[in-house]
């Protein structure tokens, strides 16, 4: 899951470094993501995994990610 999620990454971020992020890693802090970028992260992640996200994304490190993936993928 991480490394897919890795992948994903990449593709909204290219210019990020994704060989040393792990679960603790901080999307906002580490990752230098903004809004936008969270936008368009949750969008791959619905295509990707099926899940659909209906409240407000609150996510601080991939591991939430991780998280919420599993407890909603279909």
């Amino acid at each position: 899951m991480l490394e897919k999620l890795k992948q994903l990454i990449s593709g909204v971020m290219p210019e990020v470094n994704t060989e040393g992020v792990t679960e603790e890693t901080r999307l906002f802090e580490d990752l230098h993501f903004d809004s936008l970028g969270i936008m368009m992260l949750a969008m791959a992640i619905e295509d990707e995994f099926g899940v659909e996200f209906n409240d407000a994304i609150n996510f601080a490190t991939v591991g939430d990610v991780i998280k919420y993936i599993e407890a909603n993928k279909k």
